[in-house]
């Protein structure tokens, strides 16, 4: 495929040189041929000038001499001796005469051979030879004619002589002529070849500007329309022939734009049907992964009240993340405040060679462990403030490039008012939640620590479950981070028991009892409500809610309420939290009990594994005791 520069600049040289060449031939070549032509054309008819010249003193030289032979007495006649010494002079100077003009002929010969490239060299040499041949008899007269007296003039050789010159010149006229025809065919080429050559190049010109207008101008006028109507489906533009490299480039250029265009089309629309940040990250992830090659997304907020900035949700290809959720940093610890003024992007090549100038960085150690090399950090801005960061990471060293960097740019640019909004979104729905739940939970119990315990405890069992990968327990990230979102509704519905009940010292009676009962009923129809209520913008919001909140006080034998469920018919997340709650009730203070040892509540959960608890949940629970004792610790 060729170049339409180039293409252009040899047309431009191409002109230049055809306008040269032009003005050349129209004011050189042609004027200096036929200025040769001409003279040379002048020069042959001197010459026959020259031979009629020749002719008459011949004639007057040859009567005088038949009388000289006719009449010997006449011999010492002074006038025949005059007009024979006349004459002669003047058939000398004929001959001279014609010589230096065959001389000039010849001489204009050669440089008209060498203007025609000697493309006529052929009949030019015939005509060098005529002329040669006419030099040789105009000198042979001249020679003879000098050496002869009136007495013993050889005129017969030289009347020969004559014979020949006037045969040479007819025969020298006819070649001048067949080569003036030739030289007028040349330029009638030559001159039609220009004419030829100047179509062409208009020719060339208009194909050129169809093309651009039925082709290229078209393809480039659709493609911003289908821009501005947002459709960026290829198929639907013209189709554009590419002649040159530029037309391809051109072509490539808006196919890049409109499948970056789609790709961030694509990240909208599915980020536009999510409202929780962590779903967000995570749908995030899943759509960039492939197009930026990358292993991680992570994303951090500025706390400006507390200068801090406070990591949220990751989400990765691998399975460990060290580096999450209430990871916080201050301003002044990390290199990440220098964005905040900046209000740039940057990309980090190398993480552990970052971690060698920065060796007390806590989030570049943690990163460092999950294997991460290189980073790609994109701000996030409203009108003039920097209010988070999006992390793009590589477990490769030097893996991000300009055009990662510009495509995350504009990626993060669609997006950050969704992302804010999803993060806004967070904090309401969190802090309504968490706020709801503390009231009933201060309400219930002695300490406010209850649901904050018991939400970790849950936590922990969720991702050693993640981990595990155990058949029938298939848990993700999602999963895990909807236990840590609302398993601290557990009891919400206590807010609809009466105190006398909820707070009675002493055991409840059946009556009481059934009463009690029904705060799994009302947790779960509270959230049943919001999630009609809110079902316009995401169907199951709050079905994970609405799940724990009525069934984690269901037992493993079919024995609790509200519904009798049993076994794997009871929703994994209320199996989770049920352990949680009972551990945490078994090593808390009640106003009815005493807590009980971390030790005997831990036998105390084993021993309801198969009856009350799901045993393979209560295994994975004693098995990572250590992590349940730092949490229970904390709090002793």
């Amino acid at each position: 495929m060729i170049s339409l520069k180039n293409t252009i600049r040899k047309v431009i040289v191409g002109i230049i040189l055809f306008i040269i060449v032009a003005f050349l031939i129209n004011f050189w070549f042609v004027p200096t041929t036929k200025s040769y032509l001409n003279t040379s054309n002048q020069r042959i008819q001197t010459v026959k000038e020259s031979v009629i010249t020749l002719d008459l003193p011949m004639r007057v030289v040859e009567n005088v001499l038949s009388q000289v032979s006719n009449d010997a007495t006449n011999q010492s006649n002074i006038k025949l001796l005059e007009a024979y010494d006349k004459n002669q002079k003047q058939m000398i100077n004929a001959t001279m005469e014609m010589q230096t003009e065959l001389d000039l002929i010849q001489m204009d010969l050669l440089a008209i051979n060498k203007l025609s490239l000697s493309r006529h060299k052929a009949l030019l040499n015939d005509m060098d030879d005529k002329l040669d041949e006419l030099l040789l008899s105009a000198s042979r007269i001249n020679e003879l004619i000098r050496g002869s007296k009136i007495d013993n003039t050889p005129f017969d050789i030289i009347k020969n002589y004559d014979v020949r010159i006037v045969q040479s010149i007819g025969e020298l006229e006819a070649l001048n002529k067949s080569f003036n025809n030739l030289v007028v065919r040349d330029f009638t080429i030559l001159i039609n070849g220009i004419i030829i050559l100047l179509i062409v190049f208009l020719i060339l010109f208009s194909l050129g500007v169809y093309k651009y207008v039925i082709y290229d101008q078209q393809f480039i006028i659709k493609s911003f329309e289908q821009m501005e109507s947002k459709d960026y489906d290829f198929s639907h533009l013209p189709r554009m022939r590419s002649i040159f490299t530029e037309e391809r480039d051109i072509f490539e250029k808006i196919k890049v734009i409109y499948e970056e265009e789609q790709f961030a089309k694509d990240v909208k629309e599915i980020i536009l049907e999510t409202y929780h940040i962590d779903d967000v990250i995570e749908k995030l992830f899943k759509t960039v992964s492939t197009r930026l090659n990358i292993d991680r997304v992570g994303i951090a907020f500025v706390d400006y009240s507390r200068k801090k900035f406070i990591a949220e949700f990751g989400f990765a290809s691998y399975d460990v993340i060290k580096l999450g959720p209430g990871f916080e940093v201050n301003f002044g610890k990390t290199t990440l405040t220098k964005i905040l003024y900046s209000k740039t992007s940057f990309i980090t090549d190398d993480l552990e060679e970052e971690l060698v100038k920065r060796p007390n960085s806590a989030s570049l150690k943690l990163l460092m462990e999950e294997g991460v090399q290189s980073n790609l950090v994109v701000p996030l801005i409203m009108g003039e403030a920097v209010f988070g960061m999006v992390f793009f990471s590589s477990t490769e060293k030097h893996h991000f490039n300009q055009e990662h960097l510009r495509l995350a740019e504009k990626l993060i640019y669609e997006i950050s008012g969704m992302l804010n909004r999803a993060y806004f979104t967070k904090v309401v729905l969190s802090r309504i939640t968490n706020s709801f739940s503390e009231l009933v939970d201060k309400k219930d119990n002695e300490t406010g620590d209850h649901l904050l315990r018991m939400v970790r405890y849950s936590v922990i069992i969720a991702e050693g479950l993640r981990l595990a990968k155990i058949p029938n327990y298939d848990v993700n990230r999602k999963f895990v981070l909807e236990i840590e979102r609302n398993a601290s509704v557990h009891d919400i519905g206590k807010v609809g028991i009466p105190d006398e009940i909820l707070k009675k010292p002493g055991k409840l009676d059946s009556n009481e009892w059934q009463v009690m009962k029904t705060h799994a009923a009302i947790g779960a129809d509270i959230f049943k409500s919001l999630r009609e209520g809110l079902q316009v913008f995401d169907a199951d919001f709050y079905r994970f809610a609405e799940d724990i909140a009525r069934y984690h006080h269901e037992r493993w034998d079919g024995t609790g309420y509200p519904e009798g469920l049993e076994k794997h018919d009871i929703p994994l997340s209320a199996r989770i939290v049920a352990i949680a709650d009972v551990f945490d009730a078994l090593t808390s203070k009640r106003h009815y009990k005493e807590p009980f040892s971390f030790e005997r509540s831990l036998e105390m959960v084993q021993e309801s594994a198969g009856t009350h608890l799901d045993p393979v949940l209560v295994e994975l629970f004693i098995k990572h005791q250590d992590k349940i004792w730092l949490v229970y610790q904390e709090n002793v």
